[in-house]
């Protein structure tokens, strides 16, 4: 449609260096991590008000992908019932659609092109121009118009049959592009706290990225002896992709290879199964004097066999990345295949074979990069670093490899982020349970983001029903210090990553609503 209608645009405003803080959602997300830090150009004067539903009107990129505003869609008829499509100049109307269509939505994007990063708006960046009679909405891409559509309804007030949003010219963007959280998922009893995080907590979050360690709780096929009783079904992934499309986030299914093939006292499916693909076959059943069980590298047989596995989860997701876990490797040159052989080889090889497959299916690869860090040379614990060889194995693997960088104490600084940089890999920050962890890395990942830093991984390592109850506020929870601890840590990495490092800033509480 010819988006030719509403007033002129205003010109000649300044962005404000320093950011305006908008104070959105419950009493429990009312906190300085879930603040949204928004580019505010001019204030304005007045508000959006209406008392009857206002037209809500897509340019023609929208119209393509309609999905795109849904939470506005979802608002509107939560206050109004069924939205009206009167014409525009029937009263108040929110136009929303990319910065290429013609008319207010190509001029409001056009004003304010020079006051953008580089990149301009990016792929989820979004401009917004309230005014008493009309609301504008513009974005270089559909996961744009998303944000600035959860971004509006952040900023609505009003009662139900009533819409207040005030007035004035809003920039938003992401510091950087990738925010994402890895949750375990131990079967199909999990499905609910699943869609709840993709649903709710998720878009709140601004998340784009949610890692599924799925493991082997899945109804494999390929090889029924691995079926997991409450195993996730292809069914189940595809349902969870499509909605998580829905609302602007990827899947990524991981599997953790190599090690962390046991637990305690109980050794996990694969070696249970397959004894012979063992690295240490001789221990006793009950894992005594060790963290936890390896897979053999040297037996071409388990990577292929591992493949197969790994097919099934990639086809029933539809992914185009897959995280192959291989942290804390402390089994390695155990087996007489394996004995002897220098350990970064042993640990290239393993990684080798596994992006062999994944490149055959042109799906990205991500592994932990912990075994990849030399301790000795950075200080880091044998926990987030290697301590047994591992860490030359780095010049030997193929660069296109995403390296998830985990720390979780609350060092200075943390020089791996940069190293894993310069050697030639994308890297992935990512924090655990303590907002003073989490703020520390953060701000170490945006101070050294060169343009392989990729974002900013928010990590759980509890039960995913704990987890998505703690992240919706839920009184029960949170009385937990360990979960309400890990919910305030996840806000901050998530709000820093989309925010920036906002520490120079202190947040100034709006008049809106809490």
């Amino acid at each position: 449609m010819d988006t030719g209608t509403g007033r002129a645009m205003g010109s000649g405003w300044g962005l404000l260096l320093a950011a305006a803080w908008l104070i959105y959602g419950t009493a429990a997300q009312a906190q300085e991590a879930d603040m949204i830090v928004q580019k505010v150009a001019d204030k304005g004067t007045g508000t959006f008000h209406c008392d009857a539903a206002p037209a809500l009107l897509l340019g023609k990129g929208a119209l393509k992908q309609p999905g795109c505003v849904g939470p506005l869609q979802e608002l509107l008829k939560q206050r109004f019932g069924e939205t009206a499509s009167a014409p525009a100049a029937a009263g108040p109307y929110i136009l929303a659609g990319l910065s290429g269509d013609r008319g207010p939505l190509r001029e409001l994007a056009a004003s304010i092109r020079a006051k953008l990063p580089q990149q301009g708006l990016g792929e989820e960046g979004y401009v917004l121009d309230v005014a008493p009679e009309r609301v504008l909405l513009a974005a270089s891409k559909p996961s744009g118009l998303f944000r600035g559509a959860t971004a509006l309804v952040r900023m609505a007030a009003g009662q139900p049959g009533s819409l207040e949003i005030p007035a004035g010219i809003y920039a938003d963007w992401p510091a950087v592009p990738w925010r994402g959280m890895h949750v375990l998922v131990g079967g199909r009893s999990n499905l609910p706290a699943l869609e709840q995080i993709i649903t709710r907590s998720a878009p709140e979050l601004r998340i784009n990225k949610l890692i599924l360690e799925v493991d082997y709780n899945f109804a494999f096929k390929s090889h029924p002896e691995m079926a997991a009783p409450d195993g996730l079904t292809v069914e189940d992934c595809r349902h969870l992709s499509d909605l998580a499309r829905r609302y602007g986030i990827e899947l990524i299914p991981q599997v953790n290879c190599l090690g962390h093939q046991s637990w305690a006292k109980n050794t996990d499916r694969l070696l249970t199964a397959h004894p012979e693909f063992d690295e240490t076959p001789d221990l006793p059943a009950d894992n005594p004097g060790i963290y936890c069980r390896s897979w053999c590298p040297s037996k071409p047989e388990v990577a292929r066999f591992v493949g197969d596995l790994i097919d099934e989860i990639i086809d029933a997701f539809g992914s185009h990345w897959f995280h192959c876990g291989m942290d804390e490797v402390f089994i390695l040159g155990e087996c007489p295949r394996c004995k002897g052989i220098d350990h970064s080889e042993l640990f290239a090889r393993a990684i080798n074979d596994l992006h062999a497959r994944l490149a055959k299916r042109k799906v990205g690869m991500m592994i932990w990069g912990d075994r990849l860090i030399d301790a000795k040379a950075t200080g880091y614990s044998k926990w987030e670093a290697s301590e047994n060889g591992t860490a030359p194995a780095i010049n030997h693997i193929p660069k296109d490899i995403v390296l998830c960088d985990w720390h979780y104490g609350t060092p200075d600084d943390f020089p791996s982020v940069k190293i894993l940089q310069d050697a030639g890999f994308r890297v992935w920050p990512s924090g655990w349970n303590s907002s003073d962890n989490v703020r520390r890395l953060a701000s170490c990942a945006l101070s050294n983001a060169g343009p392989r830093m990729v974002g900013y991984m928010a990590t759980t390592w509890f039960g995913l029903d704990q987890v998505a109850a703690g992240l919706a506020g839920e009184e029960s929870a949170l009385k937990n210090k360990d979960t309400k601890s890990l919910v305030a840590g996840i806000r901050t990495g998530l709000a820093m990553a989309w925010n920036g490092d906002t520490s120079a800033h202190p947040p100034i509480a709006s008049s809106q609503p809490k």
